[in-house]
């Protein structure tokens, strides 16, 4: 039998082993949950950072979109183009303000800095707090005498986005679909990353090389940093569905359809493109005051061909002769002006804006965007080959009814009810070619036509036509019909 101090010395030991193991089941508790609440702490804080740099890049987006509709009005005579990148610290410009003079060739794509300044809002940055990056295809680039010749609803972006998961094209696969402007976010280095540090005073880092910001993909080998440098052709870039250890840009992509919708929805949309069709007509009627035949000479230019070699470039719309009567709408008319003695040479770029009014600067430029929607048919009767003096034997008529010297056919938005793609080369087959993915009805039908042509068609605009036509009579007055 125990002595009654042996016991209580038992008890004492086994109240201290008891206490130990009390504690140590607490401090593995209290490990536990640290590790756990770490871990939740950092995802939670990581999905922050993601959702605010997602916000700052939608706020980028917008500015850009927004740029793009106010541009034709700040700038009177400008496209609805996007501003050129903040490139780097040099050529004058100071930071964040677009680098307009010095952004690449005609049709380059180019990536810098986002232009914040040029934008009217503060330098966004992503969570790793630097400053957002930003690129722009040169189909869509407002920059000085780099600026994409023709800027339209119907023009496709550069851009090409990649998935760093799997490999695929996420955006872009079809023409129509390719961005035509990024923005990126490049978060925290990666490795092999060494960025300059901001200094006092500095909204960005001073460093302009893509390189230590924007990543590479192992997976792919497509680089956000890289570009090709040449002009018309399809950049293709990367991102990851979340961030990987290598990759970890965030991008955002501008299509062409954001834009599209922003400049159809414009209240002074159509009111604009009715005043251009009636101007464009007035100038092509004005064309035959020019005529060596007098009063009673009111021939007119032939049409372009429908098959050009360049859509975007003016000179392309050139007049074909041979006995075509209807086309794409000339702009070069020599071979017309061979035959009737004119000493009018453009029909459009040498406008006589004292005879015609309605024609200026800024319509020029709005003509120049939306070239490749206009077509054109000219009676027999005042064909630069027909007979003096031009009198409505065998003129057009519109809807059966009317005698007209010529009418201007200006092609509205695609329409959806009839697939309409209006897709070009250098980078595209060519389906601008098809006047089916332009015209519709008897307009479609007639053009091209050689010898008398039919009745042209004229109806409100729904689903399945929204041509607007601009009637030249026999005295060359000008009329929407």
């Amino acid at each position: 039998m125990l002595e009654p101090r042996t016991m209580r010395t038992r008890c004492s030991i086994d109240k201290q082993r008891g206490a130990a193991l009390l504690l140590l089941m607490l401090v593995v508790i209290i490990a536990t949950a640290t590790v756990l609440v770490t871990n939740l702490t950092g995802d939670a804080l990581r999905t922050r950072q993601l959702t605010d740099t997602q916000f700052v890049m939608a706020k980028a987006k917008q500015a850009l979109i927004e740029y793009a509709m106010l541009n034709p009005d700040v700038n009177v005579g400008r496209s609805f183009g996007l501003p050129c990148p903040d490139i780097d610290g040099t050529g004058g410009f100071v930071a964040g303000e677009a680098h307009s003079t010095s952004c690449g060739a005609a049709g380059e794509t180019v990536i810098g800095r986002l232009p914040w300044r040029t934008l009217g809002i503060p330098a966004l940055r992503d969570a790793s707090a630097a400053c957002l990056w930003y690129v722009v295809s040169g189909s869509y680039k407002d920059a000085d005498t780099a600026t994409a010749p023709m800027i339209n609803p119907d023009s496709n972006g550069h851009l090409r986005l990649f998935s760093v998961d799997t490999g695929s094209v996420v955006q872009g696969l079809l023409p129509q679909d390719r961005p035509v402007a990024l923005v990126i976010a490049a978060m925290e280095p990666v490795a092999g990353q060494a960025r300059v540090a901001s200094a006092a005073g500095m909204q960005c880092s001073p460093g302009s090389d893509t390189r230590q910001y924007l990543d590479t993909d192992p997976g792919t080998g497509i680089s956000n940093a890289v570009l090709s440098g040449a002009a018309d052709s399809v950049e293709a870039f990367a991102t990851a569905a979340t961030p990987v250890t290598l990759h970890n840009d965030r991008v955002i992509a501008i299509t062409r359809a954001e834009i599209e919708s922003r400049v159809l929805g414009r209240p002074d949309h159509e009111a604009q493109m009715r005043a251009l069709g009636l101007a464009v007509a007035g100038c092509v009627a004005n064309y035959a005051t020019g005529n060596s035949g007098g009063a009673s000479d009111r021939r007119l230019p032939w049409p372009a061909t429908v098959t050009l070699s360049d859509y975007r470039a003016d000179e392309a719309y050139d007049d074909s002769g041979g006995g075509t009567l209807s086309g794409r709408l000339p702009d070069v008319v020599d071979d017309s002006s061979a035959l009737t003695g004119n000493a009018i040479n453009r029909v459009l770029a040498d406008c006589n804006t004292t005879q015609v009014p309605e024609w200026s600067a800024s319509t020029q430029a709005r003509w120049q965007n939306w070239k490749d929607h206009f077509f054109y048919a000219v009676a027999d009767s005042h064909a630069p080959s027909a007979t003096l003096p031009s009198n409505c034997g065998n003129c057009i008529t519109v809807n059966g009814a009317g005698q007209f010297a010529a009418v201007v056919i200006f092609s509205h938005t695609r329409l959806d009810a009839l697939a309409q793609v209006r897709n070009a080369p250098p980078i595209d087959t060519d389906t601008k070619a098809n006047v089916l993915n332009y015209l519709e009805g008897n307009n479609a039908l007639n053009v091209p036509a050689f010898g008398p042509l039919l009745d042209f068609a004229s109806q409100p605009a729904g689903a399945t036509f929204n041509d607007l036509l601009f009637c030249i009579d026999a005295g060359l007055v000008v009329s929407e019909c």
